[in-house]
């Protein structure tokens, strides 16, 4: 498998030489996990970057009482595990395989040496983390002001391409309305009971996994709480 061809065009590597690349592959290890199967715990001590080759991971939190809330998805070239691979604090989330997965785990003292040789792996790991900090907030917004129709709304116009316009669009779900729903805060049930009301309101139509937007400037002003 051509793992260094795989990566080279992803954020975290842009602007470094393919040697240095290589050099990262041949000091990394790649770890194969099943469907459900736990990639890091929470608190886990960790000291590597993580990048997903294959399948889609999430990341999520868990209450005490056992609330689940899903933080992120995160699919092939996604890398994680960026804050602490530089130090030992335990990661923040767990991070858990929803489809059978691969990812590539690079020592954190192996980053450090290259990324004192190539800084544009800093800038990468700054655009990141400022994106991810930006989706974050967004979130936190949705969870805090919106109800479970807005929140699902928004989801859907971040999804959806812009260049739609107000034509109709789909939205293919690479997960399942059980791991939708914990992402939105919400339940299974109050899922299924936003997107009837939509559905019976015109403004968008279900098939599987499949959601097409019926009425896009509907939908943006509900996400807009309006």
């Amino acid at each position: 498998m051509d793992i260094a061809g795989q990566i080279k065009d992803i954020v975290l590597f842009q602007g470094v030489s393919q040697e240095k690349i290589k050099f990262l592959v041949s000091q990394s290890i790649i770890r194969k996990f099943k469907q459900g199967e736990m990639v890091i715990g929470e608190e886990d001590p960790i000291r590597s970057f993580y990048v997903v080759i294959s399948g889609q991971l999430k990341l999520y939190r868990s209450s005490v009482e056992g609330k689940e809330q899903t933080l992120q998805l995160l699919g092939p070239g996604d890398p994680f595990g960026l804050c602490t691979a530089f130090a030992t604090n335990s990661f923040p989330a767990n991070a858990m395989a929803i489809v059978e997965s691969s990812v590539l785990l690079i020592p954190g003292t192996v980053m450090e040496e290259t990324a004192r040789q190539e800084p544009a792996i800093l800038f990468n790991i700054i655009q990141i983390l400022s994106q991810r900090l930006k989706d974050s907030m967004e979130m936190i917004e949705s969870l805090a002001l919106k109800e479970i129709p807005g929140r699902l709304a928004s989801f859907l116009c971040h999804m959806l391409p812009e260049e739609t316009s107000n034509q109709k669009a789909s939205v293919e779900l690479t997960i399942s309305q059980r791991e939708l729903s914990k992402i939105l805060g919400a339940t299974p049930e109050a899922l299924s009971r936003a997107l009837r009301k939509m559905a019976n309101d015109g403004v968008l139509s279900t098939a599987g996994r499949v959601i097409t937007v019926l009425n896009r400037q509907a939908l943006e002003q509900l996400a807009e709480g309006e």
